[in-house]
């Protein structure tokens, strides 16, 4: 049952909200940005963007550097959830089994629907991130198509099979077979993503070009609608914060059904 006693403590803006996640077994931090507009006694139902940071990052730094403060108003009336993903790769890790971020991730969702004013379909739930986070964006939304009616990744490595079985923090996390990896890959799993709106985007000279390429040859083989735009630039922050605004403009329409 959603609990009515938060609303009347809803302040127009981003908060530092702590949590205790059962899937991680400890408590967790994020930053919810809640638009104006809101209260206790009249409030409308927001859709919720889900920003999925980076490796290496934290909400905190997410706000200080990718500073989605400055066009978060591209959303419109939305709620806006930066959660804590550590090192996790948005994923449940069948080596590592404190590693959980998936299961997290969902509880997450339902976590934020109970306590916040949300329209709680899957029209209004939407996922984007950056470098892992996009990768956990569209492995979240191929896996999960009955909750995210949205997704979009900004250098995000979309075909980690061309990393297998190299790449040290996913052997870590997948361990080193072929088929693991192929049942988290967002490339392998695109069929899933059919019937979800999707924008992916990544530099000239970034170092996941390659994969977002397979990706978007993939959809186009089977015929799924998305948009996949190349912009100048590299892998790095100061690229996802120059480029965010066009993702939370994307989402912006989404929830609005103008996109």
């Amino acid at each position: 049952m959603r609990n009515l006693a938060w609303l009347s403590r809803l302040r127009y803006g981003f908060r530092r909200v702590y949590w205790h996640s059962a899937s991680l077994g400890r408590r967790v931090e994020m930053l919810v940005y809640t638009p104006p507009g809101g209260s206790a006694q009249v409030h409308p139902r927001w859709p919720v963007l889900f920003l999925l940071h980076g490796s290496g990052h934290s909400p905190g730094t997410v706000y200080r550097e990718a500073k989605p403060q400055a066009c978060v108003s591209e959303l419109g009336g939305a709620i806006l959830v930066i959660p804590e993903g550590q090192q996790g790769w948005w994923l449940d890790s069948p080596v590592d089994g404190r590693s959980c971020y998936e299961s997290y991730l969902l509880e997450l969702v339902g976590f934020i629907d109970s306590q916040y004013p949300t329209e709680p379909s899957r029209e209004s739930h939407a996922v984007c991130g950056f470098s892992m986070g996009g990768f956990g964006a569209m492995l979240l939304a191929a896996r999960h198509p009955q909750l995210f009616g949205t997704a979009s990744s900004l250098l995000g490595p979309l075909d980690i099979r061309q990393w297998h079985p190299d790449y040290y923090r996913l052997q870590a996390l997948l361990g080193p077979s072929m088929a693991v990896w192929e049942g988290h890959n967002p490339t392998s799993l695109c069929d899933s993503l059919r019937d979800t709106r999707l924008l992916f985007t990544t530099g000239s000279e970034a170092m996941d070009r390659s994969q977002n390429e397979a990706f978007a040859a993939a959809l186009r083989a089977k015929c799924i609608a998305h948009e996949y735009r190349v912009f100048p630039g590299w892998h790095d922050t100061g690229w996802v914060r120059e480029h965010l605004s066009y993702h939370f403009a994307f989402h912006g329409r989404c929830f609005r059904g103008t996109a």
